[in-house]
């Protein structure tokens, strides 16, 4: 694994026997002892960091959390003892995982791969938009098809109502211009009328499709169209 890791260690022999461990593993390794010594090798980038909590030079959380924000580098913070609440503050404050000493090397070899990968996985795609099945009114044929695939054989009357339905705004039309577009087809069409035209279509929906028809009073209004639909 093509891999710079920062090893940060209070301790030179520590800091050593670790870098020497993953240079045999195959990732490219620098040390230091402090920050100071730290900062000067970050000429070049960083993958990992390897750094312990309390440096003798400040505060090692500090520093993995401004190498991070300009090199995007993964933080591993180690601890001289396991402190739960020490353990929670770091990974809170922006470390990718927390080792407590005497660190074990091949555990942090294997902490370093899990943490590098994780980083460097692409984001999963989002999930494509679910388009709800429509409502299908196909003019020619006089059919009304349900979003479960059923139709139903509606009346041109019905037709006329769906489609004035579908191309009000809002899908919201008023009963005096559904009661003057029927009135077109059937002279002296009445709200009488539209009332139980509507009452009869939501009663043949639900028999023949088992679905309720999304076609609900506007309080005040009229009527409007609360589904999805699509137009043969």
């Amino acid at each position: 694994m093509d891999l710079s890791v920062l090893v940060v260690m209070n301790n030179r022999s520590v800091c050593e026997q670790l870098a020497d461990h993953l240079g045999r593993a195959g990732m490219r390794v620098r040390g230091a002892t402090s920050l100071v010594h730290a900062e000067a090798l970050v000429d070049e980038p960083v993958g990992m960091l390897v750094v312990d909590a309390q440096m003798p030079d400040g505060d090692g959380l500090d520093f993995g959390q401004r190498l991070h924000s300009y090199l995007g580098c993964g933080v591993i913070m180690c601890m001289d003892r396991d402190d739960k609440a020490l353990r929670i503050a770091l990974l809170r404050g922006g470390a990718n995982a927390c080792l407590v000493a005497p660190i074990d090397p091949d555990e942090l070899e294997a902490t370093l791969i899990s943490v590098y990968r994780c980083l460097q996985a692409p984001s999963p795609n989002p999930l494509p938009m679910q388009v709800p099945s429509p409502w299908l009114l196909d003019g020619r044929q006089l059919v009304l098809r349900a979003p479960n695939g059923r139709s139903v054989v509606i009346t041109s009357l019905e037709h006329c109502l769906l489609r004035t339905l579908f191309s009000g705004v809002d899908r919201r039309v008023g009963r005096s211009v559904l009661v003057a577009r029927l009135a077109e087809a059937a002279p002296g069409y009445t709200e009488a009328r539209l009332e139980a035209l509507v009452s009869r279509l939501r009663a043949k929906v639900v028999r023949k499709c088992g679905l309720r028809l999304p076609l609900v009073s506007s309080y005040g209004h009229g009527y409007r169209f609360d589904g999805y639909f699509s137009l043969l």
